[in-house]
């Protein structure tokens, strides 16, 4: 009986030292990776980092390949998501909520911040350039009452303009669906009075450091309405390659540091011009580190880094659930189970013995941009 039973033993170790073997050699295996990034979004400047520095090459297994897949939008990478072409997505806070939406087609979790700020990145409002001087965001929102806006459907600044309809109940003449480049090609021709828009495309056609065709007029700031990015990450990426998840969030998080340090302004400013057409590094900067005047709905704090889903992002999140359901975009009020972890981020801070949040940018004065 003694006998089968250390027979018994024998072979069970066997088999757990056979799988942690398996485990190991598979950890250690080379990966071909897919990212979305938006290097036209600040919420992906820290892939932009990523990729021209080839940050990933520190962290992931030796002969391993990363394609970076950059789009205008995020809803164009939560499509990519879902058919399997992309494993990694750097998403706006809309298209991020949607993408956990759509479970009959793919899982896809949520599983780090990418920056949080007070409505100054995607929850912008600009106006013609000929539009009166507004002297505050209030007085700029009732000028809109009646006028022609534009607006990427399905993106963070489209659900901002409809909460600012709800809101102040005004009555737009007309809503149109225009891509950035379009509604950027019809201000120029002074077809639209409006458009509600992200950065850097922001910075690019505003008249601060900007083409000078439109004007900041409102932020989320002026509405106490939070922006924010994910990275967004397929379940079964996740439990195929957990090595590689731990992996790239190692990279995130060296990413958002480097963006954080004020050293490296300028730099993250020319990676950003070298992955967009028609940014310059001002423009760049600016969308990061520029303030956006008060009377527009300027904030002293520009952006922060989490990294994390804190108390703040997660109440912002149970708020788009229910926007997006009540208007019928998705159709559940809140988080799918499990689709919201952070687990493994929080893991990679506390190894890296980092501090929570990892820091804030303070805005600053337009004439500090470089030239």
């Amino acid at each position: 009986m003694k006998s089968h039973a250390k027979t018994a033993m024998l072979a069970l170790a066997l088999i757990i030292f056979n799988v942690v073997q398996l485990t190991a050699v598979r950890a250690a295996e080379p990966v071909k990776l897919t990212v979305g990034y938006q290097p036209y979004d600040t919420v992906s400047y820290s892939a932009a980092v990523i990729r021209a520095l080839g940050l990933w090459k520190k962290y992931l297994p030796p002969g391993s390949e990363v394609q970076f897949q950059g789009g205008l939008q995020g809803s164009i990478i939560v499509n990519q998501m879902l058919a399997g072409k992309q494993q990694i997505g750097y998403l706006g806070d809309m298209p991020a909520v949607v993408a956990t939406t759509k479970q009959d087609v793919a899982k896809i979790k949520l599983v780090a911040n990418t920056g949080f700020s007070p409505g100054q990145r995607c929850n912008v409002i600009m106006v013609r350039a000929d539009a009166p001087n507004f002297k505050s965001p209030e007085e700029a929102v009732k000028w809109l009452n009646g006028k022609t806006i534009a607006t990427p459907k399905g993106s963070c600044a489209d659900r901002f303009l409809g909460y600012v309809i709800e809101k102040s109940k005004i009555k737009p003449a007309a809503i149109m669906n225009q891509s950035l480049e379009v509604l950027s090609t019809n201000m120029r021709a002074k077809k639209l009075d409006a458009v509600v828009l992200w950065e850097p495309t922001a910075s690019r056609i505003g008249n601060l450091v900007g083409e000078g065709i439109a004007k900041y007029a409102v932020t989320g700031n002026t509405f106490g309405m939070p922006d924010s990015g994910f990275i967004a990450m397929r379940e079964d990426f996740m439990k195929q390659r957990p090595d590689i998840v731990e992996d790239w969030l190692k990279t995130e998080l060296e990413a958002q540091r480097f963006v954080l340090n004020p050293k490296n302004w300028v730099k993250v400013a020319e990676i950003v011009k070298g992955q967009t057409n028609g940014i310059t590094v001002p423009m760049a900067w600016f969308s990061e580190y520029g303030r956006i005047p008060a009377y527009a709905g300027g904030s002293p704090i520009k952006d922060e880094k989490p990294f994390v889903f804190d108390d703040r992002i997660r109440n912002q999140l149970v708020g788009i659930y229910q926007f997006l359901y009540k208007n019928k975009i998705i159709n559940v009020d809140q988080a799918p189970a499990g689709v919201l972890d952070d687990s493994v981020a929080r893991k990679i801070a506390k190894d890296a013995g980092v501090r929570l949040p990892l820091g804030s940018i303070q805005a600053q004065d337009v004439s500090k941009a470089p030239k």
